[in-house]
Order: structure tokens, then sequence, then C-alpha cells
């Protein structure tokens, strides 16, 4: 009669990623640390009514409330009423500019809010210098 083998297995090694609670002076909801950050500085943006009382308000937005993707945009034109359509037009509504426009306002009616939103950031005049 043979003997018994034992044979040993050892388990590989199972790789875990710890749950790590971040401290309480890390930020973890940015969006949330932009809207207090935009508020501490003025708000969003600025709205215009170029149609008057009861008509649609548009609003230059604040430049730290911008994209990555709508910076990079900026950053390659000069031209103002292309700037104009970068800040007011979104994703979801890519006609606010032409309603702005048909509205009354002037693309530097939005380079003149741009220009007062940037203040003290450092934001540039204009997309190019």
């Amino acid at each position: 009669m043979t003997e018994p083998v034992t044979i040993a297995v050892e388990a590989a090694p199972v790789a875990m990623t710890p749950v790590v609670q971040a401290p309480a002076d890390v930020i973890t909801d940015l969006a949330a640390f932009r809207e207090q950050g935009i508020e501490g500085m003025g708000g969003k943006g600025i709205s215009f009514q170029p149609g008057g009382p009861g008509t649609e308000v548009f609003t230059v937005p604040h430049p730290l409330m911008l994209d990555d993707d709508q910076h990079e945009e900026l950053n390659q034109t000069l031209n103002t009423p292309a700037i104009a359509r970068i800040l007011l037009n979104t994703p979801g509504d890519p006609d606010v500019y032409t309603r702005f426009r048909a509205a009354g306002g002037r693309s530097g009616d939005v380079m003149i809010a741009w220009r007062r939103l940037g203040e003290g950031l450092g934001a540039p005049k204009s997309a190019k210098r």
C-alpha cells in the first residue's frame, strides 16, 4: 500500500484596496468647493437682460466657472464674437449667443463683463495676449 501524500497549497495573496477616509481638511466635493469660492468672489457671473424686463436673462460666467475645454477654446481665438459665443453658449444650448444678439446684446457687452469678472484673477483680457 502507498502512503498518503500531503500537498501544501499556498493561496495567492489577494490585493485589497483599503478604504481611506479623507482627513477633515481635505476637499472631496469639488463642485461645492467651486460654488463657495465663486460666491466669495462676487457670484457666478454677470447677467444681462438686453430685451428689457420680462425677457430672457443671459449670464456671462465667472472665469473660474469655465471648464478646461472652454478655456482651451478661448485660447484659440482673439475674435470678440467668437469669445462671446464660447462664454454664452452651452453644450445643452448652443444658440444662446444668437438669442442674445437678437435681443439687442453685443459681443462687446460680453467682453466688458468678462473683463470685470476677471479683475484680480490674472485672467487674460482677451483669449490671446
